[in-house]
């Protein structure tokens, strides 16, 4: 099952070892992560390429790394009281990409990471604050059962956030593409196709 991992290509040292151990982790119990710039290569602009690849995930996995510190400035009119710790753009606009495609979500993000997507009560998602600099923070106790949870969410299709599309009774769905919070409809195949089926899906080629 893939799963897509919004993550900036470079992090700190001392966030390396936790981020791998994270990654295996996620292998080890069969998903497959899915990231622009580390497992996937852009050959057009990176935003075309962010919406084909959740095109093959069945959920998505937001890690917001510090990319950005800010120890002076205003925040519209107001001087900041302490420094801010900003994570990579990409993560808001991967995971409002997510949430808009109705895929689970479960994120991550460093102790002091702030602002946008991790802001709390921002996106109905299960969001949880770690340090990143230990090598085993994956490993804890209630963040696996978080993470069991939300992977049976990927595997049923019911995000997490509540979404449940109306379906057409009328109209065939695609039993690949399709999951709670959109239904991939089939289209049908010309007359001179018949003999492959009566209904095919635009994304995944599956025929009735």
């Amino acid at each position: 099952m893939h799963i897509f991992v919004s993550r900036p290509t470079w992090v700190s040292p001392e966030f390396d070892a936790g981020l791998e151990v994270f990654l295996t982790l996620i292998q080890n119990i069969g998903l497959i992560p899915r990231t622009l710039g580390s497992s996937d290569y852009p050959s057009k602009a990176p935003l075309d390429e962010v919406i084909e690849i959740m095109e093959e995930c069945k959920g998505a996995i937001i890690l917001g790394f510090p990319q950005l510190l800010i120890t002076e400035g205003k925040i519209k009119d107001h001087e900041i009281e302490a420094e801010l710790s900003l994570p990579t753009e990409w993560n808001h606009i991967e995971a409002a990409l997510a949430y808009s495609k109705g895929l689970p979500l479960i994120m991550f993000h460093h102790k002091g990471v702030t602002r946008g997507v991790f802001d709390r009560g921002v996106m109905n998602a299960f969001i949880h604050e770690v340090d990143f600099t230990s090598a085993t923070w994956s490993m804890e106790p209630a963040l696996n059962g978080a993470i069991k949870k939300w992977k049976a969410n990927c595997e049923s299709g019911n995000s997490n956030f509540g979404v449940t599309a109306t379906v057409d009774p009328n109209k065939p769905t695609c039993p690949n593409c399709s999951n709670k919070s959109k239904p991939m409809y089939l289209s049908p195949l010309p007359s001179s196709m018949k003999r492959f089926g009566s209904w095919t899906c635009s994304a995944c080629n599956y025929r009735e």
